[in-house]
């Protein structure tokens, strides 16, 4: 009887142990939220029709047309480019040519949009499922494959998706729901649509992730059932195992995703340099940089503990509403140029008159400043100028300086 009570006991102790474990690999709602919105593109055929979603699934460095940037990989549903009926047969190939190219815009999540011809998408063969690419010099974060095969009726998810444009909206809106429960799973549904879940889809979110609540991708939504027993709505997703399989991608066993900085510590910085006010923007990013610590100024200790995804949203903020022409990668490919030497580097930003000349002072708060010139000396002392620089190239932060609509390699036809 003892040994039996051991058993027990430990058998108790384990599925506490696994408990705890899923808890601990669980994120806040507010977390898994800001990895749909950072990691999910609207997409938008150019004549308007037929809009879907997609979640960004990779990126590789790339050289387009002479320039460094980010080659990204889309997933979608195959339905946001052809018709239901042909993406729900198995052993289907991608037609050659695609019809109807007419071309869409993929929006990211800082509402820059990239257009493009269809060129690059990809159908699954026996799921609604499709993938395309798009090129950018902005660096955006990618969402982690999970695992649907853990999916079970405790698995708590979350869907995420841009809505159509209604009657009372004058563009589309994000929608965010859950958590909820997974239903079911039917491994023969048709079109690889095995999962099921009661989190509201509706036109517009065809293609957008479902989440599992440890912030990684486990489905791709796009369609709505009828229980025929209850005459209830059941909302339908495509497994993530369907396309890892598909594109020999490793799937995750244990997947947590790492927590991304709110973009709504952003918002005060985007409207400053939205608006052109140069000189509070420069005051903003000090106090962003700063944020987190007791200080009023930067050191040594403090540059080399800068968060590297709070620099790279920054940059990318100075570097697109000043069309290219500020911001610290601007700065770093400047210094770069002239060998860090610090003096030169002054005079070719327009920090000072001349090698040996004064410095500018105020400085040029406007887009008639030098290339380079924002954020300005006042943002840091010129004996922390290099040690801030070496930080952000360990953060990867200073290869790329363009922004922009950028003309790209992705693709279009829909139906959502």
């Amino acid at each position: 009887m003892k040994i039996l009570a051991t058993i027990n006991w430990l058998i108790v102790g384990l599925i506490a142990v696994s408990l705890t474990q899923q808890g601990l690999l669980a994120l806040s709602q507010s977390e898994v939220e800001e990895i749909a919105k950072q990691t999910t593109v609207k997409i938008i055929r150019i004549d308007g029709h037929n809009p879907g979603t997609g979640a960004i699934v990779q990126k590789q460095k790339y050289i387009f047309k002479g320039q460094e940037g980010y080659l990204y990989t889309v997933l979608t549903n195959c339905h946001v480019f052809l018709n239901s009926t042909f993406c729900d047969q198995e052993n289907k190939l991608t037609p050659e040519p695609m019809p109807n190219s007419t071309g869409y815009r993929v929006e990211t999540s800082d509402r820059q949009q990239y257009i493009s011809e269809i060129s690059s998408v990809r159908i699954h063969p026996n799921a609604d499922l499709a993938i395309f690419k798009f090129f950018s010099t902005i660096e955006y974060e990618i969402v982690r494959i999970g695992n649907a095969e853990q999916l079970s009726g405790s698995s708590k998810v979350y869907v995420f998706g841009w809505a159509e444009i209604s009657k009372t909206s004058r563009d589309r809106r994000a929608r965010f729901l859950g958590p909820g429960n997974i239903l079911g799973i039917d491994r023969k549904a048709a079109g690889g649509y095995q999962i099921v879940h009661k989190l509201e889809l509706v036109q517009g979110m065809s293609g957008g992730p479902l989440l599992h609540e440890n912030g990684c991708l486990v489905g791709i939504n796009g369609r709505v059932d009828i229980d025929p027993n209850t005459q209830i709505k059941e909302f339908l997703s495509v497994p993530i195992n369907l396309y890892a399989s598909w594109q020999n991608i490793q799937v995750v066993a244990d997947c947590r995703a790492t927590p991304l900085p709110d973009n709504n510590l952003f918002k005060t910085l985007r409207s400053l340099l939205e608006q052109g006010n140069w000189q509070r923007a420069e005051a903003e990013t000090k106090k962003l940089m700063l944020r987190g610590t007791d200080q009023t100024y930067f050191n040594g200790n403090i540059i080399n503990n800068l968060s590297c995804s709070n620099l790279k949203i920054i940059n990318r903020l100075w570097v697109q509403y000043s069309s290219g022409r500020f911001g610290f990668s601007v700065q770093g490919e400047i210094w770069r140029g002239v060998k860090n030497d610090y003096k030169q580097f002054e005079e070719r930003v327009g920090w000072r008159r001349g090698y040996e000349g004064p410095l500018t002072n105020p400085p040029n708060y406007s887009l008639e400043a030098k290339k380079g010139h924002l954020p300005s000396y006042k943002l840091l002392a010129a004996s922390d100028f290099g040690t801030f620089l070496n930080r952000l190239e360990k953060c990867d932060a200073l290869s790329f300086t363009d922004s922009g609509i950028i003309e790209n390699i992705i693709s279009s036809e829909s139906e959502p």
